[in-house]
């Protein structure tokens, strides 16, 4: 496999290959962070997650729905590791975009039926009375590891990457 190299194509890469990141969340009073599994939507960027309802990160998103998050891969070509950072704003799906969020997260998640079969949930643990829900996280602004930079003097520092310009090519 080819090693991206422009910032949107690495963002685009760490997208479509990771599968977890972890979510920033408050309730005002303290910082939480949760590790969860995503698909990325496109048109406009948005993260798709489930949870726990009850869950502490939940019930942050409830109080307070802006986030933040990172997510990361490794084994890559080159330095072996790339990531990103973000922020957003996050809801609890409604039942009427259940169905829809349902098909889509186990299908982009696992792409092979046998495994996805094995993995799915019912549709109904993700509303009304069942115990989880879909969140969606409206990327709002993105930040990529400047790799450039840390291969010449080793400061970590990020680059900002336009949320407009992973949603196409």
């Amino acid at each position: 496999m080819a090693e991206p190299t422009g910032l949107a194509e690495r963002s685009r890469h760490l997208l479509g290959h990771a599968r977890f990141m972890t979510l920033a969340t408050s309730d005002g009073t303290a910082p939480w962070a949760s590790t969860v599994n995503f698909v990325a939507l496109h048109r406009p960027l948005r993260l798709l997650y489930y949870s726990a309802h009850t869950a502490r990160h939940s019930r942050n998103v409830e109080l307070r729905p802006l986030v933040s998050g990172s997510i990361y891969l490794t084994g890559l070509p080159g330095l072996g590791l790339d990531g990103a950072q973000f922020t957003g704003r996050c809801r609890a799906a409604g039942p009427e975009d259940v169905p829809e969020l349902h098909r889509t997260y186990y299908a982009l998640n696992f792409p092979d039926e046998r495994t996805r079969r094995a993995w799915r949930l019912p549709e109904a643990d993700f509303h009304g009375a069942g115990p989880r829900r879909f969140y969606v996280v409206e990327v709002l602004r993105w930040w990529l590891l400047d790799v450039d930079r840390w291969l010449v003097d080793k400061h970590d520092q990020r680059i900002a990457v336009p949320v407009e310009e992973l949603t196409t090519g």
